[in-house]
């Protein structure tokens, strides 16, 4: 079996089965659709940062019965059953024979656990802070009202710092809802502020729109969703991805001048074009350039047929792409067997390896033909995989479109 190393270490953020969970005051989850669609999501599946976090989360010695029956919320047994699990055959914590949760199988497959749990785990440990994720991802639904992670950010700043006054009269929270969160501070995740006293989906929707004009570099969109000064940027084309990026497009002393590996270019500017190949490029604002991740956890069983497809969701750039960089994490049993082409927004592809004439394709592949250079840059980026031989079967764990961008 061979293995393209990884190119990047487990900060891993992209991705969910979008799990739309109500965490309030201890009730049922409550699925509704997203109030928006999410620029990436993830499986629970080992690997992908939801399943890191939740199996961290379980690991965990504060994490008890009491904790999973009451705060997740578990039922009693599904709770006892992990615990006495993770405590091994002689039931006591902390000696030789504890286990230690290394994947959701082995989660999944301790007695009383199903599919319930697991979407409970998770919904707790994306509502608690606990998964590295994308600032457009959902972190989830509370009383109904939807939260991305830049939402959810600056709803809990403005719980923590918010006076009196401000929380009943700017943000318009009753009397009650406001005195509970004074009484509450300091509050650390949406689920702690859902559950707090008096709130409700009226009071959590108030303070969403108190903060709803996003500061720089946040998800928006469209026009009037940017803070003063800022342009929403980089919507995707042709969906169906929701989200620009609100940025500063004000001119950056030193935009285009020349610069190379040896030659950097000032504080908030990026070296574009030396990626791709060429000894020199152009300096560019910091925010035209982005790593965009896909953690597919993509099964590629031994076939002929139509190829494997994976997506990744661009925002935020300029409009056209300028270096473009593939990285790979692979395992696959024939790697040489498998051909990889790469397709950006507008439909524009590249054969970006051909396994059978070119070998085995590295980590990390900059594309250097088929995509031309004026193309569209912010929207769905696919990666497919095909295997005309039909030899060898393995696993795309995950993959990254590396760009930077220039306006057209």
């Amino acid at each position: 079996m061979y293995t393209v190393p990884m190119t990047f270490n487990l900060i891993r953020y992209l991705p969910l089965s979008i799990l739309p969970m109500m965490l309030g005051c201890g009730s049922p989850a409550e699925e509704k659709p997203a109030a928006v669609l999410m620029t990436r999501a993830q499986a629970l599946m080992t690997g992908t940062p939801a399943s890191t976090g939740v199996l961290a989360f379980l690991n965990t010695r504060s994490t008890t019965v009491a904790v999973l029956d009451n705060e997740v919320p578990l039922n009693l047994l599904t709770a006892q059953s992990i615990i006495a699990y993770r405590n091994g055959p002689d039931g006591i914590e902390s000696t030789a024979d504890d286990r230690h949760f290394v994947s959701i199988a082995q989660v999944d497959a301790v007695p009383q656990v199903g599919p319930a749990a697991l979407e409970a785990l998770e919904a707790y440990v994306r509502g608690t802070g606990r998964v590295e994720m994308p600032l457009d991802e959902q972190v989830g639904i509370f009383h109904g009202i939807a939260f991305n992670l830049a939402e959810a950010r600056r709803v809990i700043a403005a719980a923590n710092t918010a006076p009196l006054n401000v929380l009943q009269g700017s943000v318009g929270l009753s009397a009650a809802q406001a005195q509970a969160i004074i009484d509450a501070r300091r509050i650390d995740h949406l689920v702690e502020l859902s559950r707090l006293p008096f709130m409700d989906g009226t009071g959590l929707q108030a303070l969403k729109n108190h903060v709803a004009l996003a500061p720089e570099g946040d998800p928006c969109t469209g026009p009037n969703t940017c803070q003063a000064g800022l342009s929403c940027t980089g919507l995707a084309f042709g969906g169906p991805i929701a989200y620009g990026r609100c940025r500063n497009t004000a001119y950056v002393p030193g935009d285009g001048d020349s610069c190379s590996v040896l030659r950097p270019c000032a504080a908030g500017l990026t070296c574009s074009g030396p990626q791709s190949g060429a000894d020199d490029g152009l300096c560019r604002p910091s925010w035209m350039a982005g790593t965009f991740t896909n953690h597919s956890d993509l099964s590629l069983p031994a076939s002929t047929t139509t190829p494997w497809v994976s997506t990744v969701g661009v925002v935020g750039l300029a409009s056209v792409p300028e270096d473009i960089t593939v990285e790979l994490d692979l395992v696959h049993a024939q790697p040489s067997k498998l051909v990889l082409t790469l397709e950006d927004p507008g439909g524009e592809t590249a054969l970006l390896w051909d396994g059978p004439n070119e070998g085995v394709p590295p980590a990390r592949i900059p594309v250097t033909r088929g995509i031309p250079r004026d193309g569209i840059i912010n929207g769905k980026w696919l990666l497919r995989i095909s295997n005309p031989t039909g030899q060898g079967s393995g696993t795309l764990r995950s993959w990254s479109v590396k760009l930077t961008s220039r306006w057209d």
